[in-house]
């Protein structure tokens, strides 16, 4: 898991490659448990921070700004390979690394009204995207449907060369 964390970091600006499942799934799954416990915490701080404001002191502020700060600069710096890493692992199942760009901007443009028919076409959106990430290597193109130019790959550090 903290080996598949650390190709995370290394393949940030690495588009042309690819990731296998567990290269992608592994970074995802730490980066909710990092959120999971940030947020915790501020709910903690925040709890802690409204208790001594309603009580007349001003203790906790600044802890609670802290961690704001700290979240928002996380959520921040996981983009850039979070998209790296949503390309590589689309480009392993078979199709092109635009894939990507095509599935965000149908989700975007069909959340951008409050009808709820264009809500429930971008879920749709959403669940189809959810479940090429989930398709194993080369499934798309081992059934002929999508035939993508890898011609120049580059090799990157994966779990797939421990094996």
């Amino acid at each position: 898991m903290f080996e598949a964390y650390k190709y995370y970091w290394e393949n940030a600006f690495k588009y042309r490659a690819t990731s296998t499942r567990a290269d992608f799934w592994w970074p995802v799954l730490v980066n909710f448990i990092i959120f999971v416990i940030l947020y915790f915490l501020l709910a903690i701080a925040g709890f802690a921070s409204v208790t001594s404001i309603m009580n007349g002191y001003n203790h906790g502020v600044g802890f609670l700004i802290f961690l704001l700060f700290v979240i928002a600069v996380f959520a921040i710096a996981i983009i850039i390979p979070g998209i790296a890493i949503c390309v590589r692992r689309v480009r392993d199942t078979g199709l092109t690394g635009w894939t990507v760009l095509v599935f965000w901007l149908l989700s975007l443009i069909f959340t951008s009204n409050d009808s709820a028919v264009m809500e429930t076409i971008s879920s749709v959106i959403d669940i189809i995207f959810l479940v090429i990430l989930c398709l194993p290597t080369g499934y798309v193109s081992k059934h002929g449907w999508w035939s993508a130019n890898y011609d120049n790959d580059i090799t990157i550090p994966s779990l797939r060369n421990n094996d």
